[in-house]
């Protein structure tokens, strides 16, 4: 499998993200990588890890300096700046040099790039952005995490089709259980987008619906393998998310510094910390991806650290592997809810 990087891209430095890319190639030689950025920096960086084994020709490099920067607006970046570290990694899946590609910077540049770049799957109306979450006793997906702030219930009802493929063969789950993000779980509760998605939704053949479900409920229980809500919420709920175990962290760090007795009792649970800050961290996961493409998509924390590099090819992996989108065409296609004519 050939995957396209953007190391150029992101707020940590280009040594760390070309740790985590010969980390991934350590663990997996089914996969091969392209490097998008300052030549001599990625070289540099390669030197450094000489002495970890793995084949030398699995990786290559594209010089670029050009970047897409956080605070730039997309729309004007992505028409001004054509050499792009970004633009060229999505380039190279449109020209079939890579299976996937991966930025860990600009959001909207990578969203804007993949879509002007590789383009939709037939009958795709608007590709959404998917992520997998932490809950209480494993993982589930919800889609989209911001690709389309603004959505119709018939885009929600494609989102809850996209979904339950993308459980069923990546997650693996066999009937998945689809919700519907509201703030009660009565048909009749939310505003007018949600209560005629709700309709829609229930009348998509070949889905587990099991109706509407609370952000609590999503994270605490196992009702849901799968979330549907539009690009604001989903967002919000995702920022909302990091901001509470960020704070969480910073507030049993503190506590635990007060005292002796306390710090006692932090030694102690130490390994249940370790574990709580691998399920709520974004390296867990690596990255979200922009589902239905011809292609694949993949977009990362801006703060992605070499663990997080390396995640995020594990997780590109597994997506090529699991072929959603070749499955997604046909379900889209079964359903009755597509663009255009097949």
């Amino acid at each position: 499998m050939k995957i396209a990087i953007d190391v150029a891209s992101g707020e940590r430095p280009t040594d760390e993200l070309v740790l985590g890319c010969i980390n991934a190639l350590v663990a997996n030689s089914d996969i091969s990588l392209t490097l998008i950025g300052n030549k001599c920096n990625i070289e540099s960086a390669i030197a450094k890890n000489k002495s970890k084994k793995y084949d030398k020709s699995l990786i290559k490099v594209v010089h670029t300096d050009e970047v897409i920067e956080m605070e730039e607006s997309p729309a004007i970046a992505i028409k001004k700046k054509r050499h792009a570290s970004v633009l060229i990694a999505a380039q190279m899946v449109a020209k079939g040099k890579a299976d996937a590609f991966f930025s860990p910077g600009n959001t909207g540049a990578t969203l804007a790039a993949a879509l002007t770049e590789i383009g939709r799957l037939k009958g795709v109306m608007r590709p959404p952005l998917l992520s997998m979450l932490p809950r209480k006793d494993g993982e589930y997906c919800m889609l989209d995490m911001g690709a389309n702030v603004d959505c119709s219930p018939e885009y929600l009802a494609q989102f809850a089709v996209m979904g339950n493929v993308f459980a069923k063969r990546y997650s693996k789950i066999q009937n998945p259980k689809v919700a519907l993000l509201n703030i009660g779980e009565e048909s009749s509760k939310g505003n007018l987008l949600h209560k005629k998605a709700y309709e829609r939704i229930s009348k998509v053949p070949n889905i587990n619906f099991i109706g509407n479900i609370e952000p609590n409920d999503m994270i605490k229980s196992g009702d849901a393998d799968v979330v549907v809500t539009d690009g604001f919420n989903g967002n919000m709920v995702l920022k909302t998310m990091e901001g509470t175990a960020s704070f969480v962290a910073g507030f049993i760090k503190t506590e635990v510094h007060k005292s002796v007795l306390s710090k006692m009792g932090a030694l102690l649970l130490k390994p249940i910390f370790s574990k709580l800050k691998s399920k709520v961290s974004s390296d867990s996961y690596g990255s979200a991806v922009l589902i239905g493409l011809k292609g694949g998509a993949f977009v990362g924390h801006g703060k992605t650290t070499a663990t997080g590099m390396t995640s995020a090819i594990k997780t590109m992996y597994n997506f090529e592997q699991a072929k959603v989108n070749e499955h997604l065409v046909r379900e889209l296609h079964n359903s009755g809810i597509k663009k255009g004519i097949f």
